[in-house]
């Protein structure tokens, strides 16, 4: 299991950002979207909510809501999303994720 530093970073890497915009204020879509996608991470490593909410400075009910919004970009065909899914992809496979695993939690 990777510690949640890491697996902000490794999300930062692929959503073309910093580690401290995903801890930070910024509530740009990018930002937001590497912020999910770090928080997710941290799901499937088995933190828990409350854990991610303190790493990445938000409310236990927001990263509930970010991981939902996950859930949904995957299922959704619009173009965005597809590039969200695939960089979730690369960062599940950097973090030693199985691909098979971000499947099942759709």
């Amino acid at each position: 299991m990777l510690n949640k530093i890491t697996l902000i970073e490794i999300a930062a890497e692929k959503f073309c950002t910093t580690s401290n915009v995903i801890r930070g204020k910024s509530r740009t879509q990018r930002a937001s979207y590497a912020r999910d996608a770090a928080s997710y991470l941290m799901h499937l490593q088995g933190y828990t909510h409350e854990e991610i909410a303190r790493c990445v400075n938000r409310h236990r009910t927001s990263v509930s809501k970010g991981l939902d919004r996950v859930h949904e970009r995957m299922r959704s065909n619009a173009k965005d999303c597809i590039v969200y899914h695939r960089s979730l992809n690369e960062a599940c496979l950097d973090a030693g994720i199985p691909i098979d695993e971000v499947i099942q939690e759709d």
